[in-house]
């Protein structure tokens, strides 16, 4: 017993060491935050570009809370130029999208924004793979 005791410690540390890191799966997130990553699922046909069935899997890097969303992508009514993503859950929104400012002209770098009945209350900037 006593040679498996160093052996069981150290499995149940590097799981623990393991659990704080807050992963969503092996590989790289579609956006990943500062704050939070986030997998997105296109659950329309390729090229759609009103799709209607967006999933949403996220996951806070402090906390380790996950939430799941179901949204759309958003795009300009008027020339139908893509804008990002909106995902509904009751009072929130959760609007993602690319982030033209300060001269950034890849659409690599992204914003995430959280809505309250309209109002702003958590914001965070990342890239989208």
């Amino acid at each position: 017993m006593k040679k498996s005791t160093p052996a069981i410690f150290i499995l149940l540390f590097s799981m623990n060491c393991y659990a704080n890191t807050y992963r969503l799966h092996p590989g790289l997130p579609d956006f990943e935050g500062q704050h939070f990553d986030i997998d997105l699922k296109f659950n329309c046909p390729e090229g759609e570009m009103t799709c209607d069935d967006v999933d949403y899997d996220g996951i806070n890097k402090k906390t380790g809370a996950r939430l799941r969303l179901k949204g759309r992508v958003m795009f300009n009514s008027h020339n139908y130029n893509f804008q990002g993503y909106i995902f509904d859950n009751g009072g929130y929104s959760y609007v993602l999208n690319p982030d033209y400012s300060k001269g950034n002209v890849s659409e690599e770098v992204w914003n995430l924004k959280v809505f309250y009945k309209n109002k702003v209350i958590a914001t965070d900037q990342g890239v989208m793979h």
